[in-house]
This record gives C-alpha cells, structure tokens and sequence, in this order.
C-alpha cells in the first residue's frame, strides 16, 4: 500500500527528519507531500502516532494508482472507484474528495468530486435498490482521490479509522 503524507506548511524537510528511521520516503516535486510505500498500514500509524509528529498534516492511504488524463479525469476516476462500491454497505453514508495537485486549471476538483460521487450514488441504487446517501461532514466512508500531477491514488478511508487515528483526517 501507498501512502501520500502531507506535512504542515514548510515541514517536509522535518517530516523526513523525523519519520527516517521508519524506512524510505521520497519526495514528490509537490511542496508539503512526500510518498511512502507500507505492508502494514495499522503498524505504521501506530508508530507515526507513538512518535507524536507535529510536522505531519495528514496521511492517506492509497490501494491502487495509476497515470491518467485530465480531460478524462471523470470517466478514468469513476472507473477507479468502482471496485470500492463493494465495500460501502447498504445504508452507509459516503462522500468523495479529491485532492488535485498541480494541473492547474485542467480540472475541477469539486466537479470531479461530485461527478464520481454521483457515479457511486448511482451504482449503489443498482445495487442496493436505494440511492447512496452522501455525507460531506461526517461520513462512513470517503472514497478519496489524491493527484500529483498525471498520477492519481484513490483510497478508502472509513469512520472508524478516522476516528482511530488522528492522522487519517479528510482532505
């Protein structure tokens, strides 16, 4: 699994610093993001957590990336997200975020965000017979999408990680 950490403004060169000792990092040419490759993502955040590192903003776990074209963004997001739905039960609140960087102006992150989540919502329907009920402040599940220029990972985080661990924050 691949994970995308983002570090507080500036902190990238600290983030290194202090998370070195955990293995290999490397850098994105994105200020504040840097990437990580782990085999056991609960051990890592433990670790991070144990450490307590202010430095670090945010992590997001990434199951699957891929290159992908802006002008396709939606359709090529969509397709990515498809085998999640598996994993969003009947009745649970969902909701879609993506965090585009660089590529400015080649997309819209909102519309992106709102085109797949209706995507979902409309495979869910299918599925499950009633459409899926999307929750921006507090959901179930969030399906996130994080660009780093033509490179895209898409994750799923649920509640109760969330909840477990303060770096899993929704972007």
């Amino acid at each position: 699994m691949h994970l995308v950490l983002t570090s507080h403004g500036y902190g990238e060169r600290e983030v290194l610093e202090e998370l070195g000792q955990l293995g290999h990092f490397w850098r994105t040419g994105f200020r504040d993001v840097i990437r990580r490759e782990v085999e056991d993502l609960q051990a890592f955040l433990q670790q991070v957590e144990g450490r307590g590192i202010r430095s670090v903003s945010r992590i997001v776990p990434i199951e699957k990336s891929f290159q992908f074209s802006p002008e396709r963004a939606v359709e090529e997001f969509a397709q990515a997200a498809k085998p999640l739905i598996g994993r969003i039960r009947k009745g649970e609140s969902f909701c879609v975020k993506v965090e585009r960087r660089g590529l400015k102006g080649a997309f819209s992150s909102a519309h992106v965000a709102r085109e797949v989540g209706a995507f979902l919502s409309a495979a869910l329907k299918e599925r499950d017979g009633v459409e899926g009920r999307v929750d921006l402040e507090d959901p179930n599940v969030v399906v996130v999408l994080e660009t780093l220029g033509r490179w895209c990972g898409i994750g799923l985080i649920s509640r109760e990680m969330r909840k477990g661990h303060s770096y899993l924050k929704l972007p």
